[in-house]
């Protein structure tokens, strides 16, 4: 009976991964009625916890495969001792295996198929519009946007950095202190803009630091989505004008918005959509390098066309960082690992998991942020 079990649950999450790869509708109905009921029970279990129950996941889940592989040797050298130990032990781990492939396809794998934030709430309306013809369509219909929009954009939204870069207070070294609960203002940022979109509304979880967090900024990593354990988690380390911008980003995630040019674009409205300038100065600052480098490339990086338009403070160049110079050298002195090897290897790893998941672009999506601004901002500032 537990190898039927076994070997039907295996069949059947097989079964679902490729309904999902051919059934948008059927990933839609997931989020919209399957996830909610996974969020308000074990997402609201785990954010019980005071820690990320996925780092202890992911420490316990290298620590059994290596005893595992270690014990199946020890039993060979033994010549057949402990044989029934390590078979219970590997039909253990089997079992958890089971667990995992059910459990990431709930909460993660089905997302990756949905309909995205762009075909939920930004499709170009040209009856609305009415000029389509601006800027031309490519071959799908999607209107295209010129050089002129995008400058537009990125003019604005250095614009706005530079008007509320001034209004923080700052320590000695020009860096923002800011003391208020993040993760509160951002969950409520979320929940606000639930109201917008409905996906969107709902409980949410507990953010929660990462106590790897040294080893995942040798990755660049802000945040993580664990599936396994419905949890978003922030690195600790990195500059505070980060924090609430990916919070909101991991929050996406939980609500089935997967892709990452999705959960960037999430992120920026609920920051900027708050009443808290702080949580509105992350939003602006987490766009501004996407924007400003893709104007950048669109004017062939001629350095006087650059200079005719707004330029970016001196404060907000200052803000615009991953991680204080001191918090940098923390991580290098305790670094087992080179950084760059660590970088490498974590960005072809995120690569190869995006793109097997139908992610033809792999990390290249993250870029695609652009693009839905220029069409949210259709029609307000151009």
């Amino acid at each position: 009976m537990r190898r039927k079990i076994y070997i039907g649950g295996l069949v059947l999450v097989i079964l679902i991964n490729i309904l999902a790869w051919n059934s948008p509708d059927f990933c839609d109905w997931h989020i919209r009625y399957v996830l909610p009921v996974i969020v308000n029970t074990y997402g609201r279990l785990t954010s019980l916890l005071p820690f990320s129950a996925g780092e202890i996941m992911l420490v316990l889940a290298v620590l059994l495969t290596v005893f595992g592989v270690v014990l199946s040797f020890w039993s060979l050298i033994r010549k057949d001792k402990h044989k029934k130990a390590v078979r219970l032990y590997w039909g253990a781990y089997a079992w958890i295996f089971w667990a995992v492939c059910w459990i990431m396809t709930l909460n993660c794998s089905i997302f990756y198929h949905a309909p995205d934030f762009e075909q939920r709430y930004l499709t170009y309306d040209s009856a609305k519009n009415g000029d389509s013809d601006v800027g031309g369509n490519n071959e799908s219909g999607k209107k295209m946007y010129s050089n002129e929009e995008l400058a537009a954009l990125r003019d604005y939204i250095v614009m706005r950095c530079n008007e509320l870069a001034p209004a923080f207070t700052r320590d000695e070294y020009g860096y923002i202190i800011y003391d208020k609960d993040l993760f509160s203002l951002s969950q409520e940022a979320m929940r606000n803009l639930g109201a917008e979109y409905e996906l969107l509304n709902g409980y949410y979880v507990t953010p929660k630091y990462l106590k790897m967090s040294a080893f995942f900024t040798q990755q660049n990593i802000m945040g993580y989505y664990f599936p396994f354990s419905m949890e978003a988690n922030i690195n600790s380390m990195m500059y505070i004008a980060n924090v609430p911008v990916t919070v909101c980003h991991e929050l996406a995630h939980t609500k089935g918005f997967l892709n990452e040019d999705d959960a960037n674009m999430i992120g920026y409205l609920a920051c900027i959509k708050s009443d808290d300038k702080f949580m509105q100065y992350s939003g602006y600052l987490s766009v501004l390098n996407y924007v400003n480098n893709e104007f950048y490339y669109s004017i062939g990086k001629d350095a006087a066309v650059y200079k005719d338009h707004a330029q970016i403070n001196s404060l907000v160049s200052h803000d615009n960082i991953f991680l204080t110079p001191a918090e940098n050298a923390k991580v290098e002195q305790k670094a087992v690992i080179k950084t760059e090897t660590v970088r490498e290897v974590s960005n072809m790893f995120t690569d190869t998991v995006l793109k097997l998941n139908g992610v033809e672009e792999g990390r290249k999506q993250y870029d695609g942020v652009v693009s839905l601004l220029l069409q949210y901002y259709d029609g307000e500032l151009y």
